[in-house]
């Protein structure tokens, strides 16, 4: 198989999440492309609920994880804003992780001090990177309970 380009990773991420949304009555709108804080505007059929989403999809050669990069590192302190985490590793299924914004910033800010604070092999210190990570190895079973838990969102439509 062809390797993919990052940015089409992304769009196809974002796209499915939007199929998911319609398939449960939702309206998702894609933004206009390099948005910096969220990738899709979601509202309920009656318009008395809207939140933003923020894609990052791990696409089927990412062995990994999840990379946001180094800008998705403060907290927002909006309630509305959401991070969906889209696994596009297995073939014919996607998977979805929903995070309210913040408290998978707490994660990543999390798991990225842990690596950066421990030593290297040598004793020596680690250099700072370009960009966070967030894989399996790191799931706490709070994170795994947020597998295509669609209630999350909180737009309660049966």
């Amino acid at each position: 198989m062809a390797k993919k380009s990052n940015n089409l990773v992304g769009v196809t991420g974002e796209c499915f999440v939007c199929a998911e949304l319609g398939k449960r009555g939702i309206l998702a709108l894609l933004t206009p492309k390099k948005n910096p804080l969220f990738d899709i505007v979601a509202v309920s059929p009656d318009a008395s609920r809207t939140v933003t989403i923020k894609v990052e999809s791990m696409g089927f050669d990412n062995e990994q994880g999840w990379k946001p990069n180094n800008q998705i590192t403060e907290k927002k302190g909006n309630p509305n804003l959401f991070l969906i985490l889209v696994n596009l590793r297995q073939e014919n299924v996607c998977v979805y992780y929903i995070f309210h914004y913040d408290e998978n910033i707490e994660r990543v800010n999390e798991i990225y001090n842990r690596y950066i604070n421990r030593e290297k092999r040598d004793g020596g210190k680690r250099k700072e990177v370009g960009f966070m990570s967030f894989d399996f190895v790191n799931f706490t079973a709070e994170d795994q309970a947020r597998k295509n838990n669609w209630d999350i969102l909180r737009f309660n439509i049966k």
